[in-house]
């Protein structure tokens, strides 16, 4: 790929990068605001909360349901869980859905919506127009090991974006790489990293 080519795919990963950040920022989830009554745990802002993760408040309600293994029911904003949860533990399972239904798995903005597709229930994303099929049990991006500005890594290409760059992700990274093939195994340079997202070029091929 030509250098002005490689230059332009700079420039759309930072514009991916850039709208993930803004959305980001505007994703402000409130502290939940728990209370205790008897043995009933009571997140008084629930509603606030749903109304910025813009999801049907049924599906996160089952999600948190099985997760718990206790019942609880909506009351207005109010959640209420027939146990008492620890906030640590709520929050737990907020993230751990955050992961799983909200987050896009490639650019990590929260801008995307579910969509069934026969039976699959989809993740698509707004931002940077990735779909894929939801994976329960994502691992947080916290606990990746970091990759680095200038180092070499060897990444195998899941996808192409619709630009014709290559996509991978290693260690929790989504890596943009251009002038590869889906399927592809490639040794890369790491040239910039913004958030989750890497841009890279190839240093070799896989024989």
């Amino acid at each position: 790929m030509v250098q002005e080519d490689y230059e332009a795919l700079l420039k759309r990963g930072e514009k991916i990068l850039s709208k993930s950040n803004k959305n980001m920022e505007r994703l402000k989830i409130p502290d939940p605001d728990i209370i205790y009554e008897g043995k009933l745990t009571i997140v008084r802002n629930f509603g606030d909360m749903l109304s910025l993760i813009n999801r049907d408040p049924r599906h996160i309600t089952k999600f948190l349901m099985g997760e718990l293994g206790i019942g609880l029911t909506l009351n207005g904003k109010r959640l209420i869980i027939n146990r008492k949860v620890t906030l640590e533990q709520f929050m737990s399972k907020m993230n751990m859905y955050m992961d799983t239904f909200v987050m896009c798995y490639e650019c990590n903005s929260p801008d995307t919506e579910l969509q069934k597709v026969g039976r699959t229930t989809v993740l698509v994303c707004k931002a940077c127009g990735a779909q894929h099929p939801i994976r329960m049990g994502r691992e947080s991006k916290e606990n990746d090991t970091d990759i680095e500005e200038g180092k070499q890594y060897t990444i195998q290409v899941t996808s192409i974006g619709p630009s014709g760059e290559g996509r991978g992700i290693f260690r929790g990274y989504n890596i943009f790489v251009p002038g590869v093939k889906k399927g592809e195994t490639v040794k890369v340079l790491i040239k910039k990293i913004r958030n989750n997202t890497a841009i890279a070029e190839v240093v070799d091929r896989e024989k």
